[in-house]
């Protein structure tokens, strides 16, 4: 047996596989985008935020964790299964905790005259606290060869420019996708040895069309973690907030971070053994008969499954089955964190749809589909208060619909769009969708057949209603300090109307619930292009009164877009399970409006494939009617799906100009979640 002789190349090689393929396997990379093992390239894909696989103490780059591959997958499969048994039974122990005294002195500090956990023979590199643990900088063991950690002259050159920079966030966010990406490749490789991959796995570069929209979407997606990083400094490096919506303490958080930075670790490793395994053999994984008889001497035939096919396919599935239920129990959330389902929900990879969804909810009674939207008349006073306030709410404006919105919305977050994607990964809200009209046909009937188009044309005093933008909204994690609305669509401030409608009651503990400064619509002091905002500066001290809004299920909302407000948000940044706040708001047009391309951050509310020019009058099918009555040329386009929801060049144009101009986005980090 192996244990009782020295170890050789074949050796050392097969316990890599059986190691590299057990972490595949219990830690559940995602089968996301695959790369073929006769091509050297891997798809950017983010895998799930934490592997679950036990912490293999000690081993890190630089250790002496063993690299390669040289075993077939009917091989590792009795590994892997031994292992996932054996990390579904730890999966509910309590996490190992080490001393600060035996790891490092304090979050921001370096263990200096300490041994490395990674390299036992060598002292703690400068810069590092050698505590896996650490809650501010978790998978820390001691290793820096190339002494990356002091070197402070990155940091210094971005200070020169004005600009705040930890490069130390910065290297921690490479390791982590690319140990992230190299846990996809080797899954990948290893899967394709199986007779599971057989014809189900692409053997071929994409499309020319497809490989254009994949990278619209990682293009996006690398736009929301550079935000993350660079601006959005508060968040945990490389965390695209997609979690499973399960509260956690930064000590259970630094645990499974600390585990799925060593999965991506050990996964580099593996796929440089691969790399050069297929280098010298032309096979990534396995070896032939020859070399196979010789691995059989050295670590015993009863080990492997020799040649015969069924005996080894058997094997490969049992390990596959029992990693996965090792899989489930650590996922399992306790009983004593709660967790919220509908975070959860809404970023299931399993899940996602595309085009149009129709939830197939039916209307409320009385309302028929093709009749004009329904009328609720307003006093002359309630028009006079929204002019003197800038802000109105109509009890029980859409009561009746609560119930049909309750169900699209249930709907939507079951079957989460793509469109969601993006704003989900900011973790603003446990759900947000822009131009829901576009996507739910449940909401662009809520729009055409609800009063509330006809209650919106009454306070602006216009004879025509345009829908500019939507967007749902669903548990708002993150308060929003005193702003204005500038993501409106492609229109002007004196041209727009926002609204919102409750489909839950708001203002429980004052979360939720949405704060207006009356009267700071008439205000001199705020810019157009201007966000967030301090009451102390210009004239706003002129406006001293606030009022915040309690809504029922049904209550409408309507405000002047230039109105400031605010809204909080519970402090742990997250709902309680069986608690949410659901609501649908957007801007709308008046009539004669013209379209406005504002550019900049504003082109993100506007990235439709219409192909309206500035000073053109707003009449399109991309910014429906609603009021007095829906234009049938422009529902038939909606029916016929003949829209252009994201429009690839306006993507690619929004992407470089934030890129080029993100300097006067970082004051919004500075605000989001602040309660004054």
């Amino acid at each position: 047996m192996a244990g009782h002789c020295k170890s050789s190349g074949a050796d050392r090689a097969a316990r890599g596989t059986a190691a590299a393929a057990a972490t595949m396997l219990a830690g559940g990379a995602a089968v996301a985008c695959f790369v073929s093992p006769a091509r050297s390239t891997a798809g950017s894909v983010a895998a799930p935020s934490s592997q679950q696989t036990p912490m293999l103490r000690g081993v890190a780059p630089g250790s002496d964790s063993p690299t390669g591959f040289a075993l077939p997958m009917a091989a590792v499969a009795p590994a892997a299964a031994a292992f996932a048994a054996a990390l579904g039974a730890a999966g509910k122990r309590k996490s190992p905790k080490v001393s600060r005294a035996a790891a490092g002195p304090g979050t921001n500090g370096t263990a200096s005259g300490m041994m490395s956990l990674a390299v036992p023979f060598a002292a703690v590199p400068k810069g590092l606290t050698n505590n896996p643990y650490d809650t501010s900088f978790p998978g820390d063991v001691g290793f820096d060869p190339l002494g990356f950690a002091g070197n402070g002259y990155i940091d210094e050159v971005f200070e020169n420019f004005g600009i705040e920079f930890n490069s130390m966030r910065w290297y921690r966010q490479a390791e982590l996708m690319h140990g992230r990406v190299a846990m996809l490749a080797v899954f990948n490789m290893v899967l394709r040895e199986t007779p599971v991959a057989a014809g189900v796995l692409p053997d071929r570069l994409l499309e020319q069309s497809a490989i254009w929209q994949f990278t619209q979407i990682m293009a996006m997606l690398e736009g929301v973690r550079g935000w993350r990083l660079l601006v959005d400094k508060d968040k945990v490096a490389s965390d695209l907030g997609l979690g499973s919506g399960q509260k956690a303490t930064v000590e259970t958080l630094a645990v499974k971070q600390h585990r799925e930075l060593q999965n991506g670790r050990l996964a580099m490793l593996a796929f440089a053994g691969m790399a050069a395994q297929y280098v010298v053999t032309g096979r990534a994984v396995g070896v032939d008969t020859r070399e196979l008889e010789k691995l059989e001497m050295m670590v015993g035939s009863a080990m492997l499954p020799d040649a015969d096919p069924i005996r080894g396919y058997v094997l490969t599935v049992l390990g596959m089955v029992l990693a996965g239920d090792g899989l489930r129990r650590l996922m399992a959330p306790e009983t004593s964190q709660g967790g919220n389902s509908i975070a959860a929900k809404a970023i299931n990879p399993f899940r996602l749809c595309y085009g149009v969804q129709d939830p197939q909810v039916p209307l409320p009674a009385g309302v028929v589909a093709g009749q004009h939207g329904q009328r609720l008349e307003l006093t002359e006073a309630q028009i006079l208060q929204f002019e003197q306030d800038g802000v109105i709410m109509i009890k029980g404006a859409c009561k009746e619909w609560v119930d049909f919105l309750r169900a699209i919305t249930d709907f939507q977050i079951e079957n989460p769009h793509i469109w969601s994607l993006i704003g989900r990964a900011s973790g603003l809200y446990d759900y947000i969708q822009r131009n829901m009209w576009m996507t739910n046909n449940g909401f662009r009937d809520f729009l055409y057949y609800s009063p509330l188009g006809h209650c919106l044309a009454q306070v602006g005093r216009t004879e025509e209603i345009r829908v500019s933008t939507d967007m749902l909204l669903v548990n708002p994690n993150k308060g929003f300090g005193w702003h204005q609305d500038n993501q409106n669509g492609p229109i002007g401030f004196p041209d727009a109307m926002r609204w919102w409608c409750a489909m839950d009651r708001c203002g429980e503990k004052d979360y939720g619930a949405p704060e207006y400064l009356l009267g700071s619509h008439r205000n001199q002091s705020v810019s157009d292009d201007a966000v967030f905002v301090k009451l102390e500066d210009g004239d706003l001290s002129a406006f001293p009164n606030s009022t915040k809004f309690l809504p029922e299920p049904g209550d409408l909302i309507i405000w002047n877009a230039r109105t400031i407000h605010r809204i909080l948000a519970p402090p742990e940044q997250s709902w309680d399970e069986g608690v949410s706040r659901r609501a649908i708001g957007g801007t709308v047009a008046k009539g004669g409006t013209n379209y406005f391309n504002k550019g900049g951050a504003s082109g993100i509310s506007d990235l439709a494939g219409h192909t309206q020019k500035n000073g053109e009058k707003l009449n399109s099918a991309y910014f429906p009617r609603i009021y007095p009555s829906v234009v049938p040329e422009e529902a038939e386009l909606r029916v016929e799906n003949k829209l252009v929801g994201r429009s690839p060049k306006k993507i690619v144009d929004l992407g470089v100009t934030l890129a080029s101009n993100a300097g006067k986005y970082i004051s919004f980090t500075k605000v989001v979640g602040k309660k004054d």
